[in-house]
Parts: C-alpha cells; structure tokens; sequence
C-alpha cells in the first residue's frame, strides 16, 4: 500500500490463507457478495463490517460474534498484527492497516465537502448531491478500483482522479480535495437556503426533532423510529443496513426477521415525516444496502443523544 492513494483499507489475511483489502462498508461474511468471503457454516453471511469511524477503521459485529484474546466484543478497531476469531478455529489475521492523513473528497457550490470510501453518485436532481454507491439515474460515477481513484461522467470514458481535479456536470463544477481523515463523518452545512425549505433536527436519541421552515411545531419522532433516525444521524454518513439493524434489535434474530422489521420501521419513519410535510428523501435507501440521512444546503442538525 502506498501513502498517496488517499484511501482507508486494511489487509486481512482469511481463514483459507488468502488476503482481502478491505475499505469502508466492506463486509465479511459467507455470502457470494460478501467482500471477504469466508467459506465456513459457522459464520454468517453478513458476520461483520468495517467502518471508518473516528478516523480509525473498525469492524463491527452484524449477525456474528467477534472475539479478540479472551473477550467477545461487538467491535474492533483493527490494528496490524491482530487476531479475530469470528468462530471457534475460524480466525482473521491483520497483516496491514492504511490510514493515510488525508482522504479525497468532492465538494461544489451548494454541496458540503463529502469523503470518498466507496463508489459515489453524483446526482443531479431535485439538486446536486451526492450519495453512496452505484445510482441508474447518476451524472458522474466516481470509485476506486483499489489503487486509485477514478471518475466517468455519463457515458464517458473512466479516468483518474486526484485533489486539484474538476468533475463538470449538468452545468455545475465539483472539485477533487484532500480533507483529514479524522474529521470524515462530521456533518457539515452552508448556510444556503434550499429550494426545498430547509430543516433543522435535534437529536435525544429517544426522540427526534424536525422542524420544517415556516412550520409552528415540529414533527416528533419516537420509539425505534426515533433510535433508527439518531443512529443515521450520529454516524454522518452512509451505513450498512445490517449495521442499523443490529444496533436496533442486538438479539442476534435472522437476517431475512432483522431486514423485515427494518423495513417496517423505516416505512412508519417516511409515512410520519410525510405526514409533516417534511421531504421524502431525508432518509435514504441506496440500492447497495446503505441507509443515509440527506442534508441538504441550509439544513441544521444538533445530535444531543
């Protein structure tokens, strides 16, 4: 790995004796579409995911157990030379951990500064934004083919991508730059008014606030519906379904249980902010299985939980 790839993974050597460079999102697990995937009954199919959380990479605990030493954890942060045991003679072995000082990130008039650790749309409509993972309907793609960083704009050849690059689509710039890595998943705002009528949220975990401008009282979201909404918000960034739905419901249910009440939950949410006027976007599904809260320009968010 080299210094000046701008990109968080680390080097996992699998049960089977080979390596896995693994990025943010990647998962673990006995699934075909696992990123790692380890060929063995007594692990999950979505076992566990890394994250980039605090400027470090950790692995989180999904449907499996992780158990580093002598204690089982619900995650960990990676560090070269380490030892997981996701099942009893099933072991992870972590030959490398990059972390360079800076990421690259895209930002434009209107769009906040956003770090790339994964393949990211570039979207057009209802505004510019940008949003985790491959989208029919994106102007641009932009991804890492595990070296560099490159970009497509429509039906145009990939090319490379570097800080100081300009992405020139639907008649708007963004720009290629380096931020450190230790602010990514800081919600950052522009005091621009949407077209759409900026929000402002506040956060209790237990309970979430979100004001409409204009709007004398502000839609109240409680229960799992609030706790789904703050775990979103707390994570500032796209985050694997599986994720939220451990954090959700921790009794280690099925996955196809734990997809079901998700979705129950995340359908009551819309229903409850569409019933408040409020956008039907602020809470996203992306077609890879990430969930994400989209703030647009203007829009305020206080986590208090």
């Amino acid at each position: 790995m080299t210094d000046d790839r701008l990109l968080a993974c680390a080097r996992v050597r699998l049960p089977d004796g080979l390596s896995a460079a693994l990025g943010p999102g990647a998962l673990i697990g006995r699934a075909f579409t696992a990123d790692a995937r380890v060929d063995d009954g007594r692990v999950s199919e979505a076992h566990a995911m890394v994250s980039l959380r605090g400027g470090e990479l950790v692995l989180f605990a999904l449907r499996g157990r992780l158990r580093v030493g002598e204690r089982n954890v619900t995650r960990v942060t990676l560090e070269p030379g380490q030892r997981i045991e996701l099942a009893a003679g099933v072991e992870l072995l972590v030959e490398e951990v990059e972390l360079p000082e800076t990421l690259l990130a895209l930002e434009g008039p209107g769009v906040a500064r956003q770090a790339l650790v994964g393949v990211t749309s570039v979207l057009t409509a209802p505004a510019l934004h940008l949003v985790n993972g491959p989208h029919p309907s994106a102007a641009a793609l932009v991804w890492s083919d595990g070296v560099r960083w490159r970009v497509r704009v429509g039906q145009g050849a990939p090319r490379p991508l570097q800080a100081g690059d300009c992405i020139e689509v639907g008649g708007h710039t963004l720009t290629a730059t380096e931020i450190p890595r230790v602010v990514v998943g800081v919600a950052e705002t522009t005091p621009r008014t949407s077209a759409l009528g900026r929000l402002r949220i506040v956060s209790l975990f237990d309970s979430v606030q979100v004001w409409r401008e204009g709007a004398t009282s502000p839609c109240v979201l409680r229960g799992q519906q609030a706790r789904l909404f703050a775990e979103l918000l707390a994570v500032g960034g796209p985050m694997r379904w599986e994720l939220v739905a451990a954090e959700l419901w921790p009794g280690g249910e099925e996955s196809s249980a734990l997809r079901h009440r998700l979705d129950v939950t995340l359908a009551r949410l819309r229903q409850t902010l569409k019933a408040a006027g409020v956008r039907r976007d602020l809470v996203t599904a992306h077609r890879n299985g990430h969930l994400e809260l989209l703030l647009y320009p203007g829009d305020q968010a206080e986590d208090r939980g």
